[in-house]
């Protein structure tokens, strides 16, 4: 159903017990002025009657005078109704009666006033007749000036909606049109983001899918090619460790590659969420123990400046991401190199000598970014999703053979 047609729908539905209650009021809102004026001019003829007889010291011949009661006094005037039956129909009529005292020559006399009243059927055809044309002449009006104000109100809406229905995610983010709405201009901004989100994703899913294949076609091929020379060899060479050394290399690098995208899927989705408080500088500390063997190996000297940090996040990102980026220091270091630690309350900062980096810094951080060791680098980019999730500031600076990250925490 359009979205006029289920305005109109809601419109006449909502219009209906309006219109119900509206009949019920006028009903008894035209019944009661009935009566009022009824009343008031019953009143009206008590007094001209009252004057006259006043005056003349008789009563009138005067045809509003239905009865008059002999020996009958009122203390105030008396309005009633009453039903009198109509000879000509044989059927009731409602009348309104006045009664009301007056003294002649000694005696006491009550007149009655009487006049026609119409009938609760006849109010009740004249409401419904009132407020059916009322129904037709509102629905005309609300059909002319909701399709009038539609076409002039949500045209902004259809114009997005057939830019988006025309746009393809290979083409560039469209650019709308400005409104004077300004919940249309916060539609149209949001969809704006949410396209170059979408079209961001799908160059990330796209250049994955073309490296992490490569990455992954690689170790395949090395694992069938010796597999085929084992299945060709005697089987007293079986256990050669030239064709089975490399399998192993190239399930072991297969198995860290999903060990990382399942890490980075679980922390995009938010899976971590243990958060509390705790000591950077302890974390920091035990991961340099866990790579103290490397540090040994390649005479790479320490110096390190370790100020309390207390964050508030879960202890196993936080151990993922010191660990990633020591490890990142360590693995692109160079014999006889040099690392720099500084953990105060409001950053972290890594720094350590390396090879020169001919390239902007920042695509270090993106996914699957084949580094100069040929492999995909996924160890910075777990360090960015995390520091996306705790809103952490992240740099990537290199000049010359000097490589600094620096973490700001908020």
């Amino acid at each position: 159903m359009k979205l006029i047609k289920r305005t109109y729908l809601e419109t006449f539905l909502w219009l209906i017990p309006v219109l119900l209650i509206g009949s019920i009021f006028s009903f008894f809102m035209i019944k009661y002025i009935i009566y009022e004026e009824t009343d008031e001019y019953l009143t009206y003829e008590m007094q001209r009657l009252s004057e006259y007889h006043a005056k003349n010291n008789d009563l009138p011949e005067f045809h509003k005078v239905a009865d008059v009661i002999d020996n009958l006094k009122l203390d105030k005037p008396l309005y009633k109704d009453t039903l009198i039956i109509e000879p000509r129909d044989n059927e009731l009529i409602p009348y309104r009666e006045l009664h009301f005292s007056i003294k002649h020559e000694g005696k006491d006399f009550t007149i009655v006033l009487r006049h026609l009243l119409p009938g609760n059927d006849d109010i009740f055809e004249g409401t419904l007749l009132m407020m059916t044309g009322l129904l037709f002449l509102i629905s005309l009006f609300l059909l002319l000036m909701l399709n009038s104000i539609s076409v002039k109100l949500w045209s902004p809406f259809y114009r997005t909606l057939g830019i988006l229905n025309k746009y393809r995610i290979t083409e560039p983010v469209p650019v709308f049109p400005k409104s004077k709405i300004e919940e249309f201009n916060s539609l149209d901004s949001t969809i704006e983001e949410l396209l170059k989100k979408i079209v961001y994703d799908y160059k990330r899913t796209k250049e994955f899918n073309e490296n992490a294949s490569h990455e992954l076609q690689t170790h395949l091929a090395i694992i069938r090619l010796n597999s085929e020379k084992l299945l060709n060899t005697n089987q007293d060479e079986i256990y050669n460790p030239l064709y089975i050394q490399p399998i192993i290399n190239a399930t072991a690098k297969l198995s860290l590659v999903q060990k990382s995208l399942l890490l980075l899927s679980k922390i995009g989705n938010l899976e971590y969420k243990n958060n509390t408080n705790l000591n950077l500088t302890e974390i920091t500390n035990n991961s340099l123990s866990l790579f103290q063997e490397a540090i040994s190996i390649r005479n790479i000297s320490v110096i390190k400046n370790l100020e309390s940090c207390v964050l508030f996040m879960d202890a196993g990102l936080a151990e993922i991401l010191v660990n990633n980026l020591l490890k990142n220091a360590v693995k692109h270091n160079i014999q006889n190199g040099n690392i720099k630690i500084n953990l105060m309350q409001q950053h972290l900062i890594i720094e350590n000598s390396g090879m020169p980096f001919q390239g902007n810094p920042k695509t270090l951080f993106e996914r699957f970014t084949i580094g100069t060791s040929g492999n995909l680098g996924l160890g910075l980019a777990i360090v960015k999703q995390i520091c996306e999730v705790y809103k952490f500031d992240i740099t990537y600076d290199v000049v010359d053979n000097l490589h600094k990250i620096q973490i700001s925490f908020p």
